[in-house]
């Protein structure tokens, strides 16, 4: 199932003065948050750059001297039409670019989807291949069932994303699983029936974030 939704952002890139020559090649990641900016990462010439984020409006690298502004609407799915163009005003190649979101569970499962899988293989390759130190993978069921129940569906979610990561390669020692349950909603639903499906779908899910351990 894939799911589009609306963010509360828009990429702008700021020139800013960077002694970049006019063909340097880069390749773009954004992982995906809920309700905040996305983690960013740009590799160029074998070195991973992260961004600071700047408030809840923009993001920020020093050594490349290259800020982005966030300020209004922007869904997921125009992301790389609006990113890569402006990576290319300022005198750099995209060579590759890849989104990572967030992914979903079914109601009352473990299983990973395909849509998850997906985004599993992306957020692997990655680790794999650059030091972002522990990824921290933040799991949430919906409000259905007691908040004990809950809890133990998310540590149950968690283990099978952390299996899949480890059998595809990443050390076991880089994930960290925390477990939310139901304390974090997209929209806190008192009763089952305040919320629909989709919104029971949309709490349904798990968050990577990482402190990383990159060159700023």
């Amino acid at each position: 199932m894939k799911i589009a939704y609306l963010f509360s952002f828009f990429f702008v890139l700021a020139l800013h003065s960077l002694a970049q020559s006019s063909n340097s090649v880069v390749a773009i990641t954004a992982i995906e948050r809920r309700g905040g900016l996305p983690q960013f990462l740009a590799e160029r010439d074998g070195k991973l750059f992260s961004f600071a984020h700047l408030g809840d409006t923009a993001l920020e690298n020093k050594t490349l001297r290259l800020r982005i502004k966030l300020p209004s609407g922007y869904r997921s799915d125009s992301f790389e039409a609006i990113v890569k163009p402006q990576f290319n005003a300022l005198g750099f190649r995209v060579a590759q670019f890849q989104f990572i979101r967030i992914i979903y569970f079914d109601y009352n499962s473990v299983l990973i989807r395909n849509d998850a899988s997906a985004e599993l293989d992306k957020l692997a390759e990655l680790m794999m291949t650059y030091s972002l130190g522990q990824v921290t993978v933040t799991v949430h069921t919906d409000s259905r069932g007691t908040s004990q129940y809950n809890k133990q569906l998310a540590a149950r979610r968690g283990e099978a994303i952390k299996k899949y990561l480890t059998d595809a390669g990443v050390d076991a020692k880089m994930l960290a699983v925390k477990v939310s349950g139901e304390e974090e909603l997209v929209k806190d639903c008192l009763n089952e029936k305040d919320c629909d499906e989709q919104t029971h779908q949309l709490n349904r899910r798990a968050e990577f974030s990482f402190n990383p351990m990159l060159q700023k």
